[in-house]
C-alpha cells in the first residue's frame, strides 16, 4: 500500500479524441504521489530517489485498457513514453515534467499491434513484453521505430509507434524454438539497444539446458552472457534499458522467498563481446514505499533520470504504478 503521509494530488489522466484509436473522448483521474523518498543499498554506496510515483487508472477507451503494461521506452524526439501491453497493444503516455518533479500523465493514442497481414495480433501470438525505441532521440521528428519482443511464440519484430509491422528479426535457433524455455510464458521479456553491441535480449529465465540463478542476455549475432541473479532461486530478467554512460540498467524481479511479497532488484551491467560486469545497485522489498508490485517495465529518461511500471496482472486488487526516478552511484 502507498503511504497515507504523502502529499496527494490528483491529476487528469486526459484522453484526446483525435489522437485515441478508435476514439470516444474520455477523462479519468491519477493519483499522483509526490514522494522525495531516499532508498539504498546496503552499503550505501548506491541508492535511488523516488520523485513521483503515479497510480494510473485502471479503465478502457477505444479498446485498450490501461493494464498488464509490461514494457517502456521514452521517445526523447517526440516527447512520448511508450507502453506495451501483454494483451498485443501499445500506449502512447505523454508525462508532464515541471520543476523536475512528474505533475501530469496524458494518454494520447493506442493502437493495436499488427501482424504483417496488417491484422490485429490475437491469442499466443499477443503477448508483447519488452520495448525499445530505435532512432528516437536523433534530434529528427517522425522517424522513431520501435522494437518489441513476444512470449509463447519468441520473435522480436520492429514497428511504427501506430503498431504496423515492418520486420522480424532473425533470432539464433535456440532462442526462436518455445521449446528450449522454461515455460511458453518465460520466455523473451526484455531488450535493448546497446551502443557498440547492438540489440542486446533477455529471457525472463535461462534455458531449460542453462544453470538457474543468473540473468541470461543475448545478442543476435550469438553472443551471450549470464549475469549473476540477485535472488538465486527464483530471480527472473524482467525489464532493461540503456544508461546514460552506456552500461545496462536490468530490473530483476522475485517472488516468494522468506518473506511474501515481491522483491525488485536493479543491476548495472557493462558488456563486451565475451565478458561483463555488473552491480547490483539496489534490493526494493515489499516494506519499501510501493514495492510490493510487479514491475516489468523500464526506461532511461535523462541525466540519471527513470521510468519504471507494474504489470498489474489485470486483477481487480492491483494496480499500474508508474514510478519516476533518480539512482545515484558512487
Amino acid at each position: 500500500m502507498i503511504p497515507r503521509n504523502v502529499t496527494q494530488v490528483l491529476v487528469q489522466f486526459t484522453f484526446l479524441s483525435g489522437l485515441c484509436s478508435p476514439a470516444a473522448a474520455a477523462d479519468s483521474s491519477a493519483e499522483i504521489l509526490q514522494e522525495g523518498t531516499m532508498l539504498y543499498s546496503p552499503d550505501r554506496r548506491s541508492g535511488m530517489r523516488l520523485i513521483t510515483i503515479a497510480a494510473l487508472p485502471n479503465i478502457t477507451v477505444g479498446g485498450f485498457k490501461v493494464a498488464e503494461l509490461s514494457g517502456l521506452a521514452w521517445d526523447a524526439d517526440e516527447g512520448i513514453l511508450y507502453a506495451v501491453s501483454d494483451n498485443g497493444y501499445l500506449l502512447h503516455l505523454q508525462p508532464v515534467i515541471r520543476n523536475d518533479v512528474l505533475e501530469d500523465v496524458l494518454l494520447l493514442a493506442g493502437y493495436s499491434l499488427r501482424d504483417e497481414n496488417d491484422r490485429a495480433l490475437t491469442g499466443k501470438s499477443a503477448d508483447s513484453e519488452g520495448l525499445a525505441a530505435v532512432k528516437s532521440n536523433n534530434g529528427i521528428s517522425g522517424d522513431t521505430e520501435l522494437l518489441i519482443s513476444f512470449e509463447r511464440r519468441p520473435r522480436i519484430a520492429r514497428y511504427t509507434p501506430a503498431g504496423k509491422w515492418l520486420e522480424t528479426l532473425p533470432l539464433p535457433p535456440a532462442w526462436s524454438d518455445i521449446s528450449r524455455y522454461r515455460s511458453e510464458n518465460r520466455s523473451l521479456e526484455s531488450l535493448v539497444m546497446h551502443g557498440e553491441l547492438g540489440l542486446i535480449i533477455g529471457s525472463e529465465y535461462p534455458l531449460y539446458d542453462s544453470e538457474t540463478g543468473v540473468l541470461s542476455l543475448f545478442s543476435i549475432t550469438g553472443n551471450e552472457w549470464r549475469i549473476p541473479a540477485h535472488n538465486k532461486n527464483d530471480g527472473a530478467l524482467v525489464g532493461s534499458t540503456l544508461m546514460e554512460d552506456g552500461a545496462i540498467l536490468a530490473l530483476e524481479r522475485a517472488y516468494g522467498g522468506l518473506f511474501p511479497g515481491i522483491e525488485t532488484t536493479l543491476h548495472r551491467i557493462v558488456l563486451d563481446q565475451a565478458q561483463h560486469r555488473s552491480q547490483v545497485l539496489i534490493t526494493l522489498r515489499p516494506g519499501d514505499v510501493i514495492f510490493n508490485e510487479n514491475f516489468e517495465g523500464i526506461t532511461h529518461h535523462e541525466a540519471d533520470r527513470y521510468f519504471m511500471i507494474s504489470d498489474d496482472n489485470n486483477h481487480p486488487l492491483k494496480r499500474t504504478l508508474l514510478v519516476y526516478f533518480s539512482l545515484f552511484m558512487e
